[in-house]
């Protein structure tokens, strides 16, 4: 899903998914994509009113007095939701980039490539994993 939208998580996180739409269009002509970007994706309805999202980042492994032992990938959920109604595409990436740019705005694998298909979550949640590019 959402694997002809270019974006970076290491990007300002914008103040609404519609403002997202602005940035992306932004970004699409700072980076001379070669494709145009396709607004009205975005601004379409999903069949989702809430799914989970997996993603792995580098985090650091401290000790008591917070000193980096060594860093460790971590695996974590964010938790697109639509408070019952159905999510725009622009929800979903909005929402998705809000989870995950305090662990990815500092890393070499902050590019957005598409979300795959993985299954349900435990809560019963649609689930996908990101795909990372660097």
């Amino acid at each position: 899903m959402l694997e002809t939208v270019a974006w970076s998580f290491k990007e300002p996180l914008p103040d609404s998914p519609a403002a997202l739409i602005d940035a992306i269009s932004v970004y699409y002509a700072e980076i001379n994509a070669p494709e145009p970007f396709d607004k009205a994706l975005l601004a379409s309805t999903s069949p989702f009113k809430h799914l989970a999202v997996r993603y792995k980042c580098w985090l650091p492994q401290t000790n008591e007095q917070n000193q980096v032992l060594e860093w460790g990938m971590v695996e974590m959920t964010a938790s697109i939701d639509g408070d019952g109604k159905w999510l725009t595409y622009a929800d979903i990436l909005w929402q998705l980039h809000k989870a995950v740019y305090p662990y990815l705005k500092n890393t070499d694998h902050h590019y957005f490539e598409g979300l795959e298909l993985t299954g349900e979550s435990p809560e019963g949640a649609t689930e996908y994993t990101v795909w990372l590019g660097s």
